[in-house]
């Protein structure tokens, strides 16, 4: 009788809170992430909208990319866009979170939403957040990256997870590159993101093969050695320039050029390499140093230019040394 008089309720069930007593503090819980398209999204407003709620929690992207809401006492599944900032007028990303803590918003999990939708994120998030809240499944999400490594042909996707996997939107990191790759094979195609988007709507999101292949060649020409040097050459061209340099005997890091044209013939190119103001010029090659280039052997065929040289280096040291470079156009 005392023990049930200390613990029990008059039907022998367990008493309540004390009366007066606060109740238990929510789980604190966040979403964060990273925005970027090959660059960091700058400036992006984010709208992030849980099943259930009213109205969507904000947030904007920092100089990084970075963003983060509160999302305590939230439901998931819940959706997330990102737009404004430095993207184009009228261009929006999108995911889905499953779970709380890191999702990204990039063009990849943007063409993931696409697929699992079957229509444009722009489309199913409608007016004021998505309008069919039933294909936010992990299956459905699963499926829709598979279906995205398999679109796409990229061994390296094999080992990311586009929503979920922390990343910084700079070069060298392995989301980033693919992200990069991805923008400069549709530039170099002349191919729309939204034909992209329409393809990964489909139930088999199937690729050009011209497509996969550029976005291979692509993704080669952006994940240099580290060391390597990259710079942009001058507008209007398509082609991405990879020059390997064999100096005394010794390979030195790659030098990639972006947007570049490729020369139509042999005389085009061995003119274009003597030229130091040329972005193509041998000139590129050295990296800092001051001096010239006497070249003994030249030749290009195909998309493959072979030049063999003797370097008169006359700073930051003075010496002289073979020099055998072959470009490779892509």
């Amino acid at each position: 009788m005392g023990l049930a008089g200390c613990g029990g309720g008059s039907d022998g069930t367990a008493a309540g809170p004390a009366a007066g007593a606060a109740p238990s503090a929510p789980v604190v819980t966040t979403l964060s992430g990273t925005a970027a398209t090959g660059a960091p999204i700058q400036g992006g407003a984010v709208q992030v909208l849980c099943r259930g709620a009213s109205a969507p929690l904000l947030a904007t992207t920092s100089s990084t990319g970075t963003w983060e809401v509160d999302t305590t006492g939230q439901t998931l599944p819940c959706a997330v866009r990102v737009q404004g900032g430095n993207l184009p007028a009228g261009q929006a990303y999108h995911s889905v979170a499953l779970r709380f803590g890191n999702t990204n918003v990039t063009p990849l999990t943007d063409l993931m939403v696409a697929h699992l939708a079957g229509q444009s994120p722009a489309v199913w998030w409608g007016n004021s957040g998505p309008v069919d809240w039933s294909v936010a499944t992990a299956n459905a999400l699963e499926q829709s990256l598979q279906s995205l490594r398999k679109a796409l042909g990229l061994d390296a996707l094999h080992g990311i997870d586009p929503v979920a996997d922390v990343f910084k939107a700079q070069r060298q990191d392995a989301m980033d590159d693919v992200l990069e790759a991805l923008r400069l094979a549709l530039e170099r195609l002349g191919m729309s993101y939204q034909t992209l988007l329409a393809s990964a709507a489909t139930v088999d999101f199937s690729m050009p093969d011209s497509f996969r292949v550029t976005l291979r060649e692509t993704h080669h020409s952006v994940t240099v050695s580290p060391g390597g040097v990259v710079v942009d050459g001058p507008s209007g061209g398509s082609h991405t320039l990879t020059l390997n340099v064999t100096a005394s005997g010794f390979a030195m890091p790659p030098v990639v050029v972006r947007n570049v044209p490729m020369p139509t013939s042999q005389e085009e190119f061995c003119g274009w390499v003597n030229d130091p103001a040329n972005p193509q010029g041998l000139s590129q090659t050295m990296q800092g140093a001051s001096g010239r280039v006497d070249i003994r052997s030249c030749s290009f065929s195909g998309s493959v230019g072979r030049i063999s040289a003797v370097v008169v280096v006359t700073s930051p040291i003075s010496t002289s040394m073979p020099y055998d470079v072959v470009y490779t156009y892509q």
